[in-house]
């Protein structure tokens, strides 16, 4: 006799209905946490931050970032994996194929890895862009720039082509010509016929 037979059909209906159900359950894109490994580029290393009967092995995922943004994400930072249905390879570098409407790649090569916020961050001003880095900031207008805007821990640095303005500590230091209400500095004379002497003292 059958199987078939052997077994109620009303039972065995559910039971293939559940079986191929969960089977595309472990198809549809996750939502987990996670926390960044390490970097390379700007794609990351990430360990799913869940426990599971079955080792998940770290995944190589890009960045939910922009190119004209670059946070300085550190090993340890925490934040949650998203999926895509399709795969993202194409547009992140990670593959060349492109995708299928319709396709159901594997519901870990799709992730993206999003940065999340934490209580115990220290709080700052609501009302302000803050913007801080590991070691320091650095604005330019295009990648590549001459123009530049360096602040670290130790000076900030304004430069243009060869002309740099730099504060640290109490001094202020300035390469390049200077040029004041339209005047260069260096070029100024003394009309008094004697070579500007006497000179005074410093102002203070």
């Amino acid at each position: 006799m059958s199987s078939f037979r052997k077994i109620p059909q009303a039972d065995a209906f559910t039971h293939a209905a559940r079986y191929h159900a969960s089977r595309a359950m472990d198809h549809l894109p996750s939502i987990l946490p996670a926390s960044l490994v390490e970097m390379e580029g700007r794609i990351a290393i990430v360990q799913i931050e869940a426990d599971s009967p079955v080792p998940i092995p770290r995944l190589r995922v890009p960045l939910l970032e922009s190119e004209y943004i670059r946070a300085p994400l550190q090993p340890g930072c925490l934040g949650m994996v998203i999926t895509a249905h399709l795969t993202l390879g194409m547009m992140t570098g990670l593959g060349i194929r492109r995708p299928t409407m319709g396709e159901r790649p594997g519901n870990f090569s799709t992730c993206v890895f999003v940065p999340l916020s934490h209580a115990a961050w220290k709080r700052m001003n609501g009302q302000f862009l803050n913007l801080y880095g590991v070691e320091g900031v650095q604005l330019t207008p295009s990648l590549g720039h001459q123009n530049t805007v360096r602040l670290t821990h130790d000076d900030i640095t304004l430069s243009t082509g060869s002309a740099n303005v730099t504060l640290s500590g109490g001094t202020v230091s300035i390469t390049g010509d200077l040029v004041i209400n339209g005047q260069e500095y260096k070029a100024h004379t003394h009309s008094n016929g004697h070579n500007g002497a006497p000179t005074g003292g410093i102002l203070s």
